[in-house]
């Protein structure tokens, strides 16, 4: 999926990496010889590439390349969205210069001898997010900019979450009076639908801002990029965190905000249906407390965060390894 994301915009190398696995499974005893055959691979780049500085986003793909630019002296700066570091980030904080958080309780999650390296910089954003207009996304929906009814946003991430598609499907009787609905159902879902309450489409491409910019709630997972774009627009969440099939970072990201007054998490599958129903019914009519929960939201998060990472790796410029400098 990356290799298709960049799309030759950039040069793009892949490796032969293992999955991570914190339980018994035969599939470690193969993953270690493809993690060993990763190592050798990314060595073998980082040495004819000559890179200053390596940069990791984290998962278990970026353990070969960042021990092997700590073999070859490169400096290694690695980031780690979530509120809990995965168990990749925890092995590559032994090698590297400089760890990137997004929150303070992230630190604690790091043994003693690594958090002097520790800085809680947030997520990075795309700067368009920060430029949306309201009364753009409305027209792009098709509403009408003098129509009382708050706008509540369904996402489901690019390839959609059922469980969100299907939450929609159950409430929008119950809430088509009182809300105007905003859905993006992801690419396995049907969609395409337009009316003057109701837009549906498969994604939200350069219109999101603007889309972001007219909700005023957004009902989501609690992805780390996702969480981060809508809080620093001080917009009010309802968060469906992913349960199965993860390690539970969601759960634990959605707690964060939940405890800060910035959003209410649901957690239980059988009464999700009717707990969204109280929740958006109780913020239909009391809008002060949506602007609360929206201010507590962009409290919690930083919009200079790039800047900051950015800072980090050009500090680290001055611990090149000789041969990266062409000696």
């Amino acid at each position: 999926m990356e290799r298709r994301i960049v799309g030759g915009r950039i040069p793009y190398y892949g490796i032969p990496t293992g999955k991570l696995r914190r339980y018994f499974s035969f599939e470690n005893l193969r993953d270690l010889f493809r993690v060993a055959a990763g190592i050798v691979r990314a060595w073998a780049l980082v040495r004819g590439l000559r890179p200053d500085v390596l940069f990791s986003k984290g998962g278990f793909v970026s353990v070969p390349p960042v021990i092997a630019a700590k073999l070859l002296g490169v400096p290694v700066v690695s980031h780690e969205s979530d509120a809990d570091p995965g168990l990749a980030t925890r092995i590559n904080a032994r090698f590297s210069d400089q760890m990137c958080v997004a929150y303070e309780s992230t630190r604690r999650c790091f043994h003693r001898r690594y958090r002097n390296r520790v800085t809680v910089t947030g997520n990075p954003l795309r700067n368009e997010i920060l430029r949306g207009n309201r009364v753009d996304g409305l027209r792009f929906l098709g509403f009408s900019v003098t129509d009382p009814r708050p706008v509540v946003l369904f996402l489901g991430g690019s390839l959609g979450a059922r469980q969100i598609n299907e939450l929609v499907e159950q409430l929008l009787p119950a809430i088509g009076s009182t809300w105007r609905v905003v859905h993006q159902t992801g690419t396995t879902h049907r969609a395409g639908i337009r009316r003057d309450d109701h837009y549906a489409a498969s994604y939200f491409g350069p219109e999101l801002p603007d889309i972001l910019a007219a909700a005023d709630l957004v009902v989501c997972r609690a992805g780390a990029s996702t969480l981060w774009e809508v809080a620093v627009l001080g917009i009010p969440m309802l968060l469906v965190p992913l349960a199965g099939g993860s390690r539970g970072d969601q759960i634990r990201n959605a707690a964060v905000f939940a405890r800060a007054g910035a959003a209410v998490s649901l957690h239980s599958s059988e009464t999700l249906a009717g707990d969204a129903t109280a929740w958006l019914a109780r913020y239909a009519c009391d809008k002060d407390q949506m602007q609360r929960m929206g201010e507590r939201a962009r409290a919690l998060v930083r919009s200079d965060a790039a800047d900051r990472i950015a800072d980090i790796i050009i500090g680290c410029l001055g611990s090149v390894p000789a041969f990266s400098r062409g000696a």
